[in-house]
């Protein structure tokens, strides 16, 4: 079926694939087969290229004296020029994601035939029934329909009506994220206990969003692990990533830069050396108990909280919907149309400010979904920014714990980071505790800012890379500072606040 606004698709772009392939073994039964891409290897383009075009040299025949055409195969160098090329003219559009529902264009259509969708270098390869989306969709409709979507989270036991509308806001990201010319923020299901259902918004989110529950990622123990596999999500084009059951620090610069990337991410490849800018517009959620968010990583999320007042939550029974993804599934048509609605109804209206301030880094998805949810008589999401909250940020947590601990810990002598993990960490033999000494908020502090695992010492580099963001900053009348010794190894000591200063 069409849906208003809809135009007809042009075949898609060369240059890549589109394969289907089950996330993984667990739910290759379960779950239907994911688009992703796949970039044309020498021999494979060279299949193609014979398939579509005839090439060949002309030769001088010397029995005749005239010249002849004789067929042959692609050369070696024809072959690497289109791979290499990166980009093509307006003749061989570039492929810039895929999408497997209907989605909104920048200019607020809606894009809903299968096929490659020039306007927005998108591929849609739809998995369900599309049903028709009124032109010009009312007010009272779009609240109608942001009633629907909030039926699916009904059972939820979120702190407060703002809150309930993250996973919403997190369902019209992935619908809109083809019309977002710009970044959007990750999204947090957080609790308080564990079988509060953090796994099952997500999961109802992205059947919603793409039409299946997303593959579940766990989250890297160190920058370098996080940086490789954004990259291989990057590179297959991934719609949607799910980190599950976060229980360290949510953060990092590599995450960083994927939050806040406006069209491209320069992320370093798995067995490769060089760090390639690749395209990056995938819609990130996280799910985890009391997620600590690291550093930048605070101002480029939102969280939403439920809380359970049950003692044992995987033991309650009074479900509206007992079996949510079945439910969810079955509604999936009238709960995208509901989606589009929301999105189609508010640019339909001009988009009409709501009064809500805009979110930096992130100035058009603010300017659209959180207004949109407003607009169809929602709670402001942006309220759930960590940045809103009273509780403190992680990272300057870590730099008080320093502040505190690092003259006693080093005599108040300038020390590297090298020598402060030693005495933190003295060496013992395996099992045995370390003697009360007052410096486990310190461990616990550098262990959850690095990503360490839990009782074991983090890499002094790490430590350092800590230390350097937070050198000079001050807080509770003190800063960290640094100095390099006659080798070129940094100490850091800490300072106090000269009166008058």
């Amino acid at each position: 079926m069409r849906v208003a606004g809809a135009v007809d698709y042009e075949p898609g772009p060369t240059g890549a694939v589109l394969e289907r392939a089950a996330a993984n073994d667990d739910e290759r039964a379960a779950l239907k087969r994911e688009p992703r891409v796949i970039p044309y290897s020498p021999p494979t383009l060279r299949a193609l290229l014979a398939s579509r075009l005839i090439v060949g040299k002309t030769t001088l025949d010397k029995s005749t004296g005239e010249w002849a055409f004789r067929p042959c195969r692609a050369p070696d160098d024809l072959v690497s020029a289109i791979l290499e090329a990166g980009a093509w003219t307006d003749r061989i559009p570039t492929l810039k994601g895929i999408s497997e529902t209907a989605f909104l264009r920048p200019d607020g259509t809606l894009a809903a035939s299968q096929g490659f969708d020039r306007q927005t270098g998108y591929f849609l390869a739809p998995t369900s029934t599309v049903l028709d989306v009124a032109d010009r969709p009312t007010q009272a409709d779009a609240a109608e329909a942001l009633a629907e979507l909030e039926e699916v989270f009904a059972d939820f036991p979120y702190v407060d009506r703002s809150h309930a509308m993250v996973p919403i806001a997190a369902i019209l990201t992935l619908l809109a994220r083809p019309a977002i010319e710009g970044s959007v923020p990750g999204f947090i299901a957080d609790a308080s206990t564990r079988g509060s259902g953090k796994s099952l918004q997500t999961d109802a989110i992205s059947t919603i969003g793409i039409g299946r529950s997303t593959a579940k990622m766990s989250w890297p123990p160190d920058a370098t692990e996080l940086e490789k596999v954004l990259s291989a999500y990057a590179l297959r084009g991934a719609v949607c990533v799910n980190f599950d059951n976060v229980s360290s620090g949510f953060g990092g610069a590599p995450l960083d830069k994927c939050l806040t990337a406006v069209d491209t991410v320069e992320l370093r490849v798995l067995g490769k050396s060089e760090v390639p800018a690749v395209a990056w517009r995938a819609v990130i959620l996280a799910t985890g108990n009391n997620v600590e968010i690291l550093g930048d990583t605070t101002r480029r999320v939102l969280v939403s909280r439920v809380e359970s007042p049950l003692e044992n939550p995987e033991d309650r029974t009074d479900f509206r919907h007992p079996d949510l993804l079945a439910w969810v599934r079955d509604n999936r048509p009238r709960l995208v149309r509901a989606a589009l609605t929301i999105l189609r109804g508010f640019v339909a209206a001009g988009r009409p400010s709501q009064g809500l301030r805009a979110w930096g880094s992130f100035e058009a998805w603010s300017a659209l979904v959180p207004t949109a949810i407003v607009w169809a008589g929602g709670a402001d999401v942006m309220a759930c920014r960590p940045e809103a909250g009273t509780s403190i940020e992680p990272e300057k947590a870590a730099l008080l714990a320093v502040l505190e601990h690092w003259p006693t810990l080093t005599g108040g002598v300038p020390t590297t980071t090298k020598r402060a993990l030693a005495a933190l960490y003295p060496a013992k033999s395996p099992g045995e505790r370390l003697p009360p000494d007052g410096f486990d908020d310190l461990r616990d502090a550098l262990e959850s800012v690095t990503n360490a695992k839990p009782g074991f010492a983090p890499s002094p580099k790490s430590v350092g890379y800590f230390l350097a963001r937070v050198c000079g900053r001050w807080a509770e009348g003190k800063r960290l500072a640094r100095r390099d010794d006659r080798k070129g190894f940094t100490e850091w000591r800490v300072e106090t606040r000269k009166v008058g200063q």
